[in-house]
């Protein structure tokens, strides 16, 4: 397992706060990464969740990530230096975290959510429309606890073998995009698609290694600079 030498230091110097200051802040926009395994990561893999993190804080976003766990899978995850808040639950389908979600907006409050699910449905064999369904009644769940979230909709990573499915899947996550996106609740669509190579970015054909963290936390950043300010 890897260690962080001097963590405090290092964030002293990027102009960023350490993770003990910020865990439980009631400040800052508060942002909530949710999905499945590729959103919570596990005891050897941070998940995009920290790069995004480290990103937003160095570039001068006040925020917060919220969530009902802090937990990875198997164990704590590589660096704690960033704020573990998020709502990933490895091995999940859409209709699980659906079943949760009213609960988890309630308490978690969120201003913002990341969305990227659906892939242990696809690969699963359950239809798009079954699926994509789930995904609509989860924003529109969602939008009754807050009326003004801004959603990010992720177009998914592809897997290996499963490159073709996920590409016809996210021919439907675009359409649902289009179709939720409002004035008040906009909706934004995220290719984590494009650039994503299964080879060199996952660890086991499905799961993203440091490479693909970092490749989704670019595209998570590039999306949530057109919907949040940096604190003056």
């Amino acid at each position: 397992m890897k260690k962080l030498i001097g963590s405090t230091a290092l964030f002293l110097l990027l102009g960023c706060t350490p993770v003990s200051q910020v865990d439980g802040a009631q400040s800052g926009i508060r942002i909530m990464p949710l999905g499945d395994s590729i959103t919570q990561g596990d005891r050897n893999h941070n998940s995009y969740r920290r790069s995004l993190w480290l990103k937003l804080r160095q570039a001068g976003y006040d925020i917060n990530f919220v969530g009902s766990t802090r937990s990875h899978y198997l164990g704590n995850p590589p660096n704690s230096d960033f704020d573990l808040d998020h709502e990933g639950h490895w091995g999940w389908q859409a209709d699980e975290v659906l079943a949760q979600i009213d609960g988890w907006t309630e308490q978690a409050n969120p201003d913002i959510v990341l969305i990227h699910l659906g892939t242990n449905d696809i690969l699963r064999g359950q239809s798009f429309e079954s699926t994509i369904a789930e995904l609509r009644s989860l924003i529109q769940t969602m939008r009754k606890r807050n009326p003004n979230l801004k959603i990010l909709l992720a177009q998914l990573i592809p897997s290996q073998g499963g490159e073709t499915l996920t590409q016809q899947f996210n021919q439907q996550i675009f359409v649902l995009a289009r179709s939720l996106n409002s004035n008040t609740s906009p909706v934004i669509l995220v290719d984590q698609f494009s650039g994503f190579n299964v080879s060199q970015d996952t660890y086991d054909g499905l799961h993203p290694n440091e490479s693909g963290e970092q490749k989704m936390a670019s595209r998570w950043f590039q999306a949530l600079q057109t919907v949040i300010s940096k604190k003056p």
